[in-house]
């Protein structure tokens, strides 16, 4: 165990040295934010798949699968998904907007303060993410060290914010790329261990019920549900956005996504068979939420425990990265620079001061919630569920006008606020009755007020 948690504590120190390497990279605002918007297909593939794979896809995946089989790996085959759908439809036209974010594009297009309505609920749902990814954090460092969940929430949450913050965007890729390489290599070694550690593939097969070994072994509500929220809301992730920015080109922009969302979908194949796995070898587990570092430390040896407990923290601090920055890039560029008027040094000042702020923020709803599924169900609830329309119909439909898209906003936010309060986060109603009322209420107001002086102004 000492050897697990030298190997951690050095991984995160690496991860801090790479922040200042960064640091000394940074010359401008676009370098803080999307790294000059030039890297090229061997560098933004991995990176990208990195941002993808974070505590829903990883530990949400193995959780569920512990509990359902093979099924539980939905959570991840919709986030894989969704992003072949943005190589295939959407990452070409993102890579050549002149944009940093998604508001960003809302307000050039519909105008009248529609970036500053989209900038609010995307700064909720980029919190939320990176809330999901310290909750999971915390939960590696409980199990390796014997802490509690909120001891681990702050130490974990605290290197992943820091490195952040002094890098920025060119801070993240560096990780991201190290990231990319350690998570693979890691959740390769788990599968050959674990598996070996049950007796096998056909013991495996053998030792759980018939109904764990498909992929429909969880209900059909479910399932819309994940669709709806994870397959439609990865689409419009600020985070996602944010790194298709970063591509050197279109052709590397799209090809980089089909292939991240084609591993990603490689990832919850394996983190179904992890949960199987962990269903076998630990059938008395307190919570499901710790299946995957159980897992871990159970089947593999000291030492390359550790290795593979860094390489799952990887998957993880990609993200937290992500949806800080993203957080901060959101507040600044699309609330505070039209506001204030800011310089390019003051935006650049301002950006990393609100990735400090953002990650004090997240860490402590990370220790307010302490729930995994909470804030990610919640999340893309209200993402899908607010912004999925008036982002769709900005880039597909010319007859979308502003009062559309802010009234569309505006009731599926107190319609999603409301459900949430009624059914839960895990009910599919939020983002049934977000989406729904998005697009009814977009259609009908731009289709009305379509001809009014006020539409054209």
């Amino acid at each position: 165990m000492v050897i697990d948690v030298v190997i951690v504590v050095a991984y995160f120190a690496m991860m801090i040295v790479c922040g200042i390497v960064a640091m000394r990279r940074l010359k401008s605002t676009v370098d803080y934010l999307v790294a000059d918007r030039n890297l090229p297909f061997w560098v933004f593939f991995p990176c990208l798949s990195a941002v993808i794979l974070g505590g829903g896809s990883t530990f949400g995946s193995a959780s569920q699968s512990y509990q359902f089989g093979l099924s539980g790996a939905w959570i991840t085959f919709m986030f894989g998904l969704g992003v072949v759908f943005i190589g295939l439809f959407l990452a070409g036209r993102i890579a050549k907007l002149d944009v940093f974010t998604l508001s960003e594009l809302l307000q050039r297009r519909y105008g009248h303060g529609s970036g500053y309505v989209s900038a609010i609920v995307s700064t909720i749902y980029t919190v939320l993410i990176a809330v999901v990814q310290i909750i999971a954090l915390g939960t590696i460092l409980k199990e390796l060290l014997g802490w509690s969940l909120n001891a681990g929430i702050l130490a974990g949450g605290m290197v992943t914010v820091i490195y952040t913050m002094i890098g920025g965007m060119i801070a993240i890729t560096i990780t991201d790329f190290l990231q990319f390489v350690l998570m693979t290599i890691g959740v390769i070694l788990l599968l050959i261990f674990g598996i070996d550690a049950a007796g096998g593939v056909h013991a495996v097969t053998q030792a759980v019920p018939p109904e764990f070994l498909t992929l429909t072994n969880i209900s059909g509500q479910r399932l819309l549900g994940l669709f709806l929220s994870l397959f439609l809301g990865i689409m419009i992730g600020q985070d996602i956005w944010q790194r298709i920015l970063t591509a050197r080109s279109q052709n590397v922009a799209k090809a980089g996504s089909i292939f991240a969302g084609l591993y990603s979908v490689g990832w919850g194949a394996a983190m179904g068979i992890c949960g199987i796995l962990a269903y076998i070898l630990l059938p008395d587990l307190a919570s499901p939420q710790s299946a995957l570092p159980a897992l871990v430390i159970e089947v593999l040896p000291a030492g390359l425990s550790g290795i593979v407990l860094a390489a799952l923290m990887s998957a993880l601090m990609s993200t937290v990265s992500a949806t800080v920055l993203a957080s901060a890039t959101l507040v600044t560029n699309d609330i505070l620079k039209p506001l204030l008027h800011l310089s390019e040094a003051a935006e650049f000042n301002i950006s990393r001061a609100l990735t400090a702020v953002a990650g004090v923020v997240v860490i402590l709803l990370s220790i307010y919630i302490g729930d995994v599924f909470v804030a990610l169900d919640t999340a893309y609830s209200y993402l899908s569920g607010c912004l999925f329309v008036p982002i769709m119909a900005a880039l597909f439909w010319p007859r979308a006008i502003w009062q559309g898209a802010i009234a569309s906003i505006l009731v599926s936010a107190i319609a999603v606020t409301a459900s949430l309060a009624m059914y839960g986060p895990t009910s599919v109603a939020p983002i049934m009755l977000g989406i729904g009322s998005s697009a009814v209420v977009m259609i009908l107001v731009s289709l009305l007020l379509a001809h009014s002086p006020a539409a054209r102004n």
